[in-house]
């Protein structure tokens, strides 16, 4: 068995074609599938079904495929030792951000990263939840930033900060004075939602009474991965939506009266780094966490005396 035949094993799983594959690997399909039929002699084990139209892994093959990972990422750490040894901050890092998360806290910080790490790479990519989770699995991530708890096997989580939800009321709303909000006093009418299946949203339905379909209530009905717009939204057509605490860090002076609590106890989402159990690129990411988390306001890293909400994700 060969570290080059683990990577055909994982190049395969994820094409389920011998021609795609091959052509990813820049070899022949025939010299694909002997390496491929070789490691399954050798370990009298099926990796793979085989049909005409699709290749998939066995249920063995998923378990090879998850430990050829590891010993792929530990054989390319290896391989950085001396890079780790002269403590050089260069490389490359790819990370998954959720959707309601990346616009407020990584702009806040990304211009001091580039300028201290100039020689690191940065990729920054704003996924779903389960496709963070998915990329991380197959290699193409190193770090995501997620709300938990999520249950992902053979995934590590760091929790980092704590956000409070809070609402956003128009100006023309009855509610827009009042200091803090009810939820009970909130007519279901009035709401704007993220899309379905968005682990904001699901944390927002596990706190209200609003877990029902909008479109039974609602003459309009938008629904968006992005709560920028649905702020656009409230603002120039009315209403209530929900905002996540560092997105109220970016509302303008002018706005800021929009921005309303929730009376009683607060809801709470917690932000966690996520990272497979071996990843070769801890030291990069931990350069980037202590820029990311010079910018959290002090009392968002405290960890809330209500219990946090979860996101109802499980993989």
């Amino acid at each position: 068995m060969t570290l080059l035949q683990l990577s055909y094993v994982l190049e395969l799983s994820q094409h389920d074609s011998f021609s795609l594959a091959a052509k990813r690997l820049h070899i022949s399909q025939p010299a694909l599938s002997l390496q491929i039929s070789k490691l399954e002699e050798e370990l009298s084990m099926q990796l793979f079904k085989r049909s005409p139209n699709r290749i998939t892994l066995t249920a063995e093959g998923e378990i090879f495929a998850e430990q050829a990972r590891e010993l792929l990422l530990l054989a390319d750490k290896l391989k950085d030792l001396p890079f780790e040894l002269e403590r050089k901050p260069e490389g490359e890092l790819r990370i998954g951000v959720i959707s309601t998360l990346a616009p407020y806290w990584f702009t806040m910080f990304l211009d001091q990263f580039t300028q201290k790490y100039p020689n690191i790479r940065l990729t920054v990519k704003e996924l779903k939840t389960e496709e963070i989770i998915a990329q991380l699995k197959n290699g193409l991530l190193d770090a995501g930033f997620i709300s938990t708890p999520v249950s992902a096997p053979g995934m590590v989580f760091r929790q980092l900060f704590y956000e409070k939800f809070y609402l956003y009321v128009s100006e023309q709303h009855e509610l827009y004075s009042a200091e803090s909000i009810d939820l009970n006093n909130v007519d279901l009418k009035e709401m704007w939602y993220l899309q379905e299946g968005n682990c904001f949203q699901n944390q927002v339905d596990s706190v209200c009474v609003y877990a029902k379909e909008p479109g039974e209530y609602q003459n309009i009905v938008y629904l968006s991965n992005s709560i920028e717009s649905l702020c656009r939204v409230v603002e120039n057509s009315g209403g209530i939506t929900f905002i996540p605490e560092m997105a109220t860090l970016s509302v303008s002076p002018e706005k800021e009266q929009m921005i309303k609590e929730i009376a009683g106890t607060p809801p709470v989402r917690e932000i966690s780094l996520v990272t497979t159990r071996i990843s070769k690129s801890d030291r990069l990411i931990e350069f980037l966490l202590q820029e990311a988390l010079n910018v959290v306001p002090k009392r968002m890293l405290a960890s809330p005396v209500e219990k946090t909400l979860d996101t109802g994700l499980r993989f």
